[in-house]
C-alpha cells in the first residue's frame, strides 16, 4: 500500500509524512499528475487559498477524476477548503467545487484560531471509528466551511466544518498530524479505509 502526498509547494507535507511512517505506513511526496498510481492521496494545507487555488487549479480535472475514482482522499486544512466552489479569503478565489458551498471567514474577534479546540461528532464514519466526541484537535485557521456536509463540527465564533466525507473522500479542518493521539487515530483508520478498497 502507497499513500501520495500532494506538493504544491506550500503544504505541511514532512509533518504528515512523520505522521505516517509512525504508523508504519509508506508515504511519499507525488506532484499531482501522478496521483491515480497511489492507494490514497493526502492534500495537505498550510497557508492561503489563494496559494492552493494557483497552484492546482491546471490540475482541476486530474484531481477530480481522483476524487472520482473511489480511492480514499484525505485533504487537510487548505486541503479540506480546496474541496469547495470558492474561497472569500483576500478575494475571491475558486475551488474544485466538489462539494458545493464557499469557504468563509469566522466571526470569532481574535484570528487566526491557533490552538486546540473540541469536535462535535454528529455522524459516525470510518473516519472517525473510536474517535470520542469531545476530542480535541489542533487548529490554524481563519476560514472555513459551514457545516452542511460535516461529520463533526467545532465552534469559534460560529460553528464550522471539522471534518467532512463523502464517500471515500474526507477532509478535515484541523491538522491530524499535530492532534496528538487522536489525530493519529484518524490517519490510522484513513490507512484502514485505504486497506478495505485494495
Amino acid at each position: 500500500m502507497k499513500i501520495g502526498i500532494i506538493d504544491y509547494g506550500n503544504g505541511n507535507i514532512q509533518s504528515v509524512i512523520n505522521a505516517f511512517n509512525y504508523l508504519k505506513v509508506d508515504a511519499v511526496i507525488t506532484n499531482v499528475e501522478n496521483i491515480l498510481d497511489f492507494d490514497a492521496v493526502v492534500l495537505p494545507g498550510v497557508g492561503s487559498f489563494e496559494n492552493i487555488s494557483k497552484s492546482l487549479d491546471f490540475y482541476k480535472k486530474n484531481i477530480l477524476k481522483y476524487l472520482n475514482s473511489g480511492k480514499p482522499f484525505l485533504g487537510i486544512c487548505i486541503g479540506l477548503q480546496y474541496l469547495f466552489e470558492k474561497s472569500y479569503e483576500n478575494g475571491e478565489w475558486n475551488g474544485l467545487g466538489f462539494f458545493k458551498g464557499n469557504i468563509k471567514k469566522l466571526s470569532a474577534e481574535k484570528l487566526p484560531q491557533i490552538g486546540w479546540n473540541k469536535l462535535n461528532i454528529v455522524k459516525k464514519t470510518r473516519l472517525l471509528k473510536d474517535v470520542r466526541s469531545d476530542s480535541y484537535v489542533y487548529y490554524i485557521n481563519s476560514y472555513a466551511a459551514d457545516t452542511k456536509y460535516a461529520i463533526a463540527s467545532s465552534f469559534y465564533g460560529n460553528e464550522f466544518a471539522a471534518v467532512i466525507a463523502s464517500g471515500n473522500v474526507f477532509a478535515t479542518q484541523f491538522h491530524p498530524e499535530k492532534s496528538g493521539k487522536v489525530g493519529l487515530k484518524i490517519l490510522k483508520n484513513f490507512v484502514e479505509v485505504t486497506k478495505e478498497c485494495k
